[in-house]
């Protein structure tokens, strides 16, 4: 995150949505999946990050990745 050159993400809060039985159903594994991303990140950057459980996360996700691809090439085109 300290490479985020508009300053967009520095010092908010990220929200980042799991899916999927794993992280679902073990307790353990989303204590060392936080403990991987704080041991990568550091600790600074764990403050901001907030891991959630969301059912069916992946079809949400994709349709918000195809609104905001939709929105920057509307953006390309007007440009």
């Amino acid at each position: 995150m300290k490479n985020d050159s508009k300053g967009l993400i520095l010092g908010r809060r990220i929200v980042v949505a799991m899916d999927g039985g794993l992280y679902e159903n073990y307790p353990q594994y989303r204590l060392y999946m936080v403990e991987a991303m704080a041991e990568l990140l550091g600790p600074w950057d764990m403050e901001h990050i907030v891991v959630e459980y969301t059912k069916d996360g992946s079809g949400i996700g994709a349709a918000l990745l195809a609104a905001a691809n939709s929105k920057y090439a509307a953006a390309q085109l007007s440009a």
